[in-house]
């Protein structure tokens, strides 16, 4: 499959602004550029605080090819700028230092797995990145309420420089991953029933 999945389509702006350190050939730092457009979803009439974990703002990935190729990718800050734009239009957001917020929800997300995947250097064919993130929400009281498991595909050119490629990959998936979790928070059973009780 060539491209981003048809999730991608959620987003107002598709164009990337992908930057890598990296070389073709001999490995490196992978570096994510992208911004992330406020997405086309309809806003649930829900307060939140998101709380980022560190090890999701640092979240740095190290791997291997079959070649002993390493490479290294940043992936914490770029997945934050994602999450930020998925929630800030989906929930009205309460600003997670502000302690004297209620919110109705509590939202919690890190990053499960992260993978790429380099032709002629791994079992792949193009340039491919692989991430998921799990998504815990619990309600005003501290309560679990439910839990998200949100996976995003993508794939980067071939030509061009690995480095890129894979940079490329990377944010087609956090995109690919921000709109499915923009679909999965509208249509959650929980959060729907807590919409509901408050009408």
């Amino acid at each position: 499959m060539n491209g981003v999945s048809g999730r991608g389509a959620l987003w107002v702006a598709p164009a990337l602004a992908a930057a890598s350190l990296g070389l073709g050939g001999c490995g490196g730092a992978v570096a994510l550029s992208a911004s992330f457009p406020v997405p086309l979803m309809a806003r649930l009439p829900l307060t939140a605080q998101i709380q980022y974990p560190e090890s999701l703002r640092t979240f740095t990935h190290v791997e291997e090819a079959m070649d002993s190729t390493r490479w290294t990718i940043e992936i914490g800050p770029s997945s934050v700028r994602m999450l930020e734009s998925v929630f800030g239009a989906t929930l009205n957001v309460v600003p997670e230092n502000l302690a004297a917020a209620s919110p109705d929800l509590i939202i919690e997300p890190e990053i499960l797995r992260f993978e790429f995947g380099v032709p002629g250097r791994s079992k792949v064919d193009v340039p491919a990145a692989w991430v998921e993130f799990n998504v815990r929400i619990l309600s005003s009281d501290g309560a679990p309420l439910t839990r998200l498991k949100i996976p995003g595909y993508g794939e980067g050119p071939q030509g061009g420089g690995v480095g890129r490629s894979l940079s490329e990959a990377a944010e087609y998936a956090l995109r690919d991953a921000g709109a499915a979790l923009g679909q999965e928070l509208a249509k959650d059973a929980a959060i729907l029933a807590l919409i509901g009780s408050r009408s």
